[in-house]
């Protein structure tokens, strides 16, 4: 901004959904800030899996190289990230973000390669070099053979590491990417990021009733220089307060306005996008979404009208962390549910348990819907030492870490269930025979983690994944085994059970 400073999980943009998220700045933000905000932001009511962070450096506020914290907060909450590395500087400095890279690769391995959707070199430095910038002061830009050269050093640094698949690009304004003498620029980009805000466009009716009509029109002029390159927006917004901007006017209303118009195109033509800003308090104008930072209720409603349901499989995961004035050994809690919805309903032969469960031969297509729901408490004594994300810490307070998961998958099959696989997941019953279909309540409610056959299989893979107590290989998946537990195991849906290992969901 003027006055501010594709699968997930490791490759590039799907072709199934978005990338949605916000930027997030770096002064004086620390590890918990950044979780809170990631967490905020996946919980935003009536958003949908903003789950995405741009960031513009590499490097921990404070520090001369030192890996910004927004990489582990990243990797405790599953939140995908943009990283940036500030090229508005001389190579001295450069040099910094380029051991911050280095090391952050080094240190956080195939975790935080898995979360990056693509690497940015440098944000509006063009902008800030041109005479539109330096008339605004917008201050130290840079010249396109500089960001050329940056470019290839990022190259050059990734190659044959974690990262050395990822998109390498350049964040700019509309008009600078135009500009033929930043060409060079556009050519030595994987993608172009471009920033545009119709609200500053006080040379053209910038009234917000046509905020949508300007940045679609400056997109499609990117779109014309980009020789089939991505653009990912990773800039725009409307404020929610401040001066008036031409015809533009800054409030909530308005700020609703545009994005319907840009927010929900951007997601039904699942074009990437990271949205200004979360939250943006103190701040004339204020761009915020939220008020304050932990605020997950919007100033303005951000449910798009006309939105298509999904059918397909979506999770979504969030850890909060607090300190608390006293605190035992690690303890969790857990719960989850299973709903069925055969069709038609298999016809013969009942296991037994709480949840029965029919068998028999499915002779037409049989759809399953699961939601599996759960929440993990983890409390931690002084101390203890504890990992998260790669990062080792000894807690100068007792902690308590809250993780939630929300997963629900879609199955249509007609194929049928082995018998091999009969066996008793806790109090929910799991299929017998063939052609069967998961109903009743999940057996991830505190039962046994043992069983026999097949369904003993998921959930051993789960309960591992969860660092269930060596003493009792018979615990439930919520026992954690010493101070220093996994906060955040891998999350098969125990509630599956056997059905899950057959089907893959």
């Amino acid at each position: 901004m003027r006055s501010s400073l594709y699968t997930l999980a490791g490759s590039a943009a799907t072709a199934l959904a978005s990338v949605r998220g916000f930027n997030y700045a770096s002064q004086s933000q620390t590890y918990e800030t950044f979780v809170s905000q990631f967490n905020t932001a996946a919980g935003l009511v009536g958003a949908d899996d903003f789950t995405s962070a741009r960031l513009y450096t590499m490097i921990q506020d404070g520090t001369a190289n030192t890996v910004i914290s927004a990489i582990p907060a990243a990797i405790a909450t599953n939140t995908t990230l943009l990283i940036g590395l500030w090229a508005s500087e001389n190579q001295d400095a450069f040099n910094n973000e380029l051991t911050a890279l280095k090391n952050a690769i080094s240190q956080y391995g195939s975790q935080f390669a898995d979360l990056v959707v693509g690497i940015s070199v440098g944000s509006e430095d063009l902008y800030r070099n041109s005479p539109t910038g330096i008339a605004a002061n917008s201050g130290y830009g840079q010249e396109p053979d500089v960001i050329v050269d940056y470019i290839g050093q990022v190259r050059k640094l990734i190659q044959g590491t974690t990262l050395g698949s990822k998109p390498v690009g350049h964040v700019d304004t509309w008009n600078d990417f135009v500009n033929g003498s930043n060409s060079a620029v556009v050519a030595a980009s994987d993608f172009l990021g471009l920033d545009e805000y119709p609200f500053y466009q006080t040379t053209d009716d910038n009234d917000v009733q046509n905020g949508g009509d300007l940045f679609f029109e400056a997109y499609d002029k990117v779109n014309a220089v980009a020789g089939g390159k991505p653009i990912w927006i990773t800039e725009t917004g409307w404020p929610v307060s401040g001066d008036n901007s031409g015809k533009a006017v800054a409030s909530t209303d308005n700020a609703e306005i545009y994005w319907q118009q840009v927010a929900c195109e951007l997601q039904s033509r699942n074009i990437d996008f990271w949205w200004y800003i979360l939250a943006d308090s103190g701040a004339s104008p204020s761009f915020g979404v939220t008020e304050t930072l932990g605020q997950e209720t919007p100033l303005y409603n951000l449910a798009c009208k006309n939105a298509k349901s999904s059918s397909s499989s979506a999770s979504s995961s969030k850890t909060s962390v607090s300190s608390v004035a006293q605190a035992s050994t690690p303890s969790s809690t857990a719960a989850a549910t299973t709903v069925s919805k055969p069709n038609p309903v298999p016809s013969a032969g009942f296991a037994s348990g709480t949840g029965a469960v029919a068998s028999g031969n499915a002779t037409e297509p049989t759809v399953y819907v699961t939601d599996v729901i759960k929440t993990t408490v983890t409390t931690c004594p002084v101390g203890q030492t504890l990992t998260v994300g790669g990062s080792t810490t000894v807690l100068a307070t007792p902690s308590v870490f809250t993780t939630t998961y929300s997963t629900q998958s879609t199955v249509s099959t007609v194929v049928p269930v082995s018998s091999a696989l009969v066996g008793a997941v806790g109090s929910g019953a799991v299929p017998s025979g063939t052609g069967v279909a998961p109903v009743g309540t999940a057996g991830a409610t505190g039962g046994a983690m043992g069983g026999a056959g097949g369904a003993s299989t998921l959930a051993s893979s789960w309960a591992a994944g969860q660092t269930p107590s060596a003493t009792s290989p018979g615990a439930p998946g919520s026992t954690y085994a010493g101070a220093a537990s996994k906060v955040d195991g891998s999350m098969a849906a125990l509630a599956l059970g056997a059905v899950a290992a057959v089907f893959a969901l």
